[in-house]
């Protein structure tokens, strides 16, 4: 019986617009990001070699990345991988032949990877990981041009959707482990916002006056930890949702609270507190530009509905 449940969950289908939702703002934010380094004039400088006049040492390492293996080390080279990226990410985020959209946006993303590691952040891992999970699904036959070409499919496996929420909650559950800063606990003095609210090169302003308001960051920073701890317990609150039906006090508190939506309002408002607070690039978007995850279909189209009739 638990094997065949296994396969029941796996084998689901739904509607992918929530996937296409998630396709067109992960394709934003991306492209933001690209066309961001060519109006600060990085392009040659970030993804050319040392010979050509960038700054990678990308001949003095090994495995030479295959974009430098067959093109040669130019300036010219680094402007057409540049350039590529950015036609994959537009026809991805249009859903215009989106597999191949998405498996191009992969493989440049990992191979400008190899020609800078230090500029390949971890938001950057993540989205390539997304990019694609979402290549493998059905979400550029919703709200993409090849629904039109191909045709709207109304139906599509759900298992993208699912995997997409478990690399989510494992990612704030990882960093919650990992923060093992004295900062972060109490022998720190959970001071960890503080400082880092303190630091040039991370605050967006200047929070010199933080410090009349320091028992504030401290809660801010017990909160943060025990948000990303408690991402462990997501496949528990869907587990609960999906045998509504069995019996367990727990179970029933779960399903009664709802206390994903909870934690999904808390994770909006870490992330736009990120973006009004620190200088960390396309981080808070593009964590918020998977939430739409979070939602089924049929929310959306219940929603959608309500609105209708009180309009």
């Amino acid at each position: 019986m638990s094997w065949q449940r296994w396969v029941q969950l796996w084998d689901r289908k739904e509607d992918p617009v929530i996937l296409a939702i998630v396709r067109m703002l992960v394709a934003a934010v991306l492209l933001y990001d690209f066309l961001w380094i060519h109006h600060l004039g990085l392009v040659e400088a970030l993804f050319t070699p040392q010979e050509g006049g960038g700054f990678p040492d990308v001949y003095s390492r090994s495995p030479l990345p295959e974009l430098y293996r067959v093109l040669p080390g130019t300036a010219g080279t680094a402007v057409a991988a540049w350039t590529v990226m950015v036609v994959a990410l537009v026809c991805f985020g249009i859903g215009f032949l989106t597999p191949l959209a998405g498996l191009v946006i992969v493989f440049t993303s990992a191979q400008l990877a190899l020609v800078l590691p230090l500029g390949d952040r971890g938001i950057d891992t993540l989205l390539r990981n997304v990019v694609l999970i979402l290549s493998l699904s059905s979400c550029g036959r919703r709200l993409g041009v090849d629904g039109v070409l191909f045709g709207v499919r109304r139906l599509a496996p759900a298992w993208p959707r699912h995997v997409l929420i478990l690399q989510i909650a494992t990612l704030y559950f990882c960093a919650g482990i990992q923060k093992t800063a004295l900062s972060w606990g109490p022998f720190g003095g959970f001071s960890a916002l503080f400082l880092i609210l303190q630091d040039p090169a991370i605050a967006a302003w200047r929070f010199d006056w933080l410090a009349r308001w320091y028992p504030l960051t401290q809660i801010a920073s017990v909160g943060t930890v025990g948000f990303e701890w408690s991402a462990g317990l997501i496949p528990l609150v869907y587990w609960f949702r999906d045998t509504r039906t069995a019996p367990g006090r727990l179970r029933a508190l779960f399903n009664t609270a709802r206390p994903l939506r909870v934690w999904i309002a808390l994770g909006v408002a870490l992330h736009v507190g990120i973006a009004c607070t620190m200088s960390l690039g396309i981080f808070p978007w593009a964590m918020l530009a998977l939430y739409p995850a979070f939602a089924h279909p049929d929310e959306l189209e219940r929603a959608r509905r309500a609105r209708l009739r009180a309009g």
